[in-house]
């Protein structure tokens, strides 16, 4: 399975650091403005907005010296965010990445890029148009582990990552049966909704 869409929104987090980097060092106007300037691609991308206490200045020795910490460096991380959302048929944030690219590439009088750019666009947009609805994106699933017999993993939930097409039945199938056949199908119960889980509500007595 593919996980361009995670690695795509790695990369965009990435960008989102090195712009708050940046704006602290020299505000240039056609650089976004830190990474609200981001948000439209994700609003997972405010995490990186650096308000917090801890915030380290850019003249603190040591710190943010690689080389993703330039311009040429947040350029590289967002082309490389629009080619994995772009595999992911994320089209729509694509678009947003080039959004905040465009003015760079105007500023650095950059006609290659800008016309890649503007024939990339074209054409993905025409696949919105083509397409429609017909995009086929991963499905998530929230899984939560409750009880003793799972050790540390007990109470702790995780995302699961499937296909597009898969139904919440077959994975829950799925699962139900590899962990009967661990622990045998008394110890194990499969909670199928999306409702918060009552641990109070459980039978754990009998599955330890």
């Amino acid at each position: 399975m593919n996980h361009y869409a995670e690695a795509g929104m790695c990369l965009a987090h990435a960008a989102s650091l090195v712009a708050e980097y940046l704006r602290m060092l020299e505000s240039k106007p056609y650089m976004p403005d830190g990474c609200v300037a981001l948000q439209k691609i994700s609003m997972n991308l405010l995490e990186e907005s650096a308000v917090s206490d801890d915030v380290v200045s850019p003249g603190d020795e040591g710190i943010c010296t690689g080389k993703y910490f330039t311009e040429n460096g947040f350029i590289g991380l967002m082309e490389q965010a629009a080619v994995f959302l772009t595999h992911a048929h994320m089209y729509e944030a694509v678009n947003n990445i080039y959004h905040v690219l465009t003015p760079i590439y105007e500023a650095n009088r950059d006609f290659k890029k800008l016309s890649q750019v503007h024939s990339k666009l074209h054409e993905y947009f025409n696949r919105i148009l083509i397409q429609g609805n017909k995009r086929l994106f991963g499905t998530y699933f929230r899984v939560g582990f409750y009880g003793t017999k799972f050790d540390e993993l007990d109470g702790q939930e995780f995302i699961y990552k499937e296909p597009g097409i898969t139904k919440l039945a077959e994975i829950a199938s799925r699962l139900e049966s590899f962990y009967i056949d661990i622990f045998g199908k008394s110890q194990v119960e499969m909670i199928k909704d999306s409702n918060d889980v009552n641990r109070a509500s459980l039978d754990l007595a009998n599955k330890k």
